[in-house]
């Protein structure tokens, strides 16, 4: 099978959530490798929903990991999708088309075709495949894969994530946090505003200091990634017009660079604001819910993996903004970057879709990887 052939068989699993059900996903792409001669392992991390984890070439050196995820978001609304049904793929003037066929089905594809080439050769470093539940669903599985050690820095010395990136090399990658903050004040009637605390004017006075945060941060910038973020994405106060709300929410996104990383930002940042408007204002009350925080990714430009695919595919890398499944490779002493067919921009969308063209280039380029690193 080819890698449009591939796709087009994954895609026709509905791996979409929540609530998502990969393992039938998996169990095909478990059997696939299982035919070629990997030995597999299928993880279930919750009722029907599992990563699979092939190994060729095991007890040589370390050497290279091909990952992606296996899961999908919503189709959405099916009367906006015009070419194809969601899991219905179509391949029409030179694109493919269906639910993830960029993100990331497609770019699986090309790795297993890969995989599928080099199955007879005689490896030199051992060739590992992840394909992961959850990434864009809800539960990010490869942490598992890394808890229960089914990928060491023994077996792996780098790792490649597929996620569509036009084929561009990403080493560095921002951090992806955020919290909550509950402001608390005291309700009145409208007519009697000095009876009451007004929790939204608090809010905003924690949001003037938040932009005066984000002016500091401005003034650091990374080559690659710019400026840390720091966002208001969501406001809540208030239920009635007449009353004076009681209590306000602020749902804060930040985005780091490599220079910045938790838990300085959530314990650090945002209480500094807090302490400071107490300080000012008694009656300023509030508390610090942090959300679950990925540190950015930040591996070497000169390294080994980098340098490798800079001498194939003749580019530089770049730096993107948000964050994806290499950081939890790197922090477990596998390096990890993203390289994969497909454009980000159509990931997500109705007729979501990516280029044969892509396609070929994706499969060509780890075809070159995996032949200089491990045969």
């Amino acid at each position: 099978m080819n890698a449009v052939e591939i796709a087009k068989e994954l895609i026709k699993f509905d791996t979409s959530g929540p609530p998502t059900q990969e393992q039938p996903c998996a169990e095909w792409i478990r059997d696939f490798l299982d035919d070629i001669g990997f030995r597999t392992t299928l993880q279930v991390v919750e009722p029907g929903r599992a990563n699979v984890i092939g190994k060729i070439g095991e007890g040589k050196e370390p050497g290279l990991v091909l990952s992606g995820h296996i899961d999908v978001v919503l189709a959405g609304d099916p009367d906006l999708w015009k070419v194809s049904r969601p899991f219905e793929p179509v391949e029409k003037e030179g694109y493919l088309y269906g639910r993830g066929a960029c993100d990331m089905k497609g770019p699986d594809a090309c790795m297993l075709q890969v995989a599928q080439d080099y199955a007879k050769e005689d490896y030199k470093r051992q060739l590992t495949m992840v394909f992961t539940a959850g990434e864009d669903t809800g539960g990010w599985f490869v942490d598992r894969v890394i808890e229960d050690k089914l990928v060491t820095p023994a077996e792996a010395k780098y790792c490649v994530i597929g996620e569509p990136s036009l084929m561009e090399i990403i080493p560095v990658h921002k951090g992806s946090g955020g919290a909550d903050i509950m402001i608390h004040g005291r309700a009145s009637h409208s007519s009697k505003p000095e009876l009451g605390i007004n929790a939204n004017q608090k809010a905003a006075d924690f949001l003037y200091e938040l932009r005066g945060l984000q002016e500091e941060l401005n003034k650091e910038k990374h080559p690659l990634l710019g400026s840390t973020t720091v966002e208001c994405t969501l406001m809540e106060g208030g239920f009635k017009a007449n009353i004076i709300p009681d209590q306000a929410k602020l749902t804060i996104n930040y985005r780091l660079i490599p220079t910045h990383k938790e838990p300085e930002v959530s314990k650090g940042w945002f209480t500094s604001i807090i302490e400071k408007l107490s300080r000012n204002d008694p009656e300023f009350k509030a508390e610090l819910t942090s959300h679950r925080a990925s540190n950015p990714l930040d591996v070497p430009l000169d390294s080994e993996i980098v340098t490798t695919l800079k001498d194939i595919l003749g580019t530089e890398p770049v730096g993107e903004p948000y964050y994806t499944e290499a950081v939890s490779y790197t922090s477990a002493g596998i390096p990890a970057i993203i390289c994969g067919p497909g454009s980000i921009d159509q990931a997500h969308t109705p007729d979501e879709y990516i280029s044969l063209e892509q396609l070929s280039l994706g499969y060509k380029t780890y075809k070159e990887l995996v032949k200089r690193t491990c045969l």
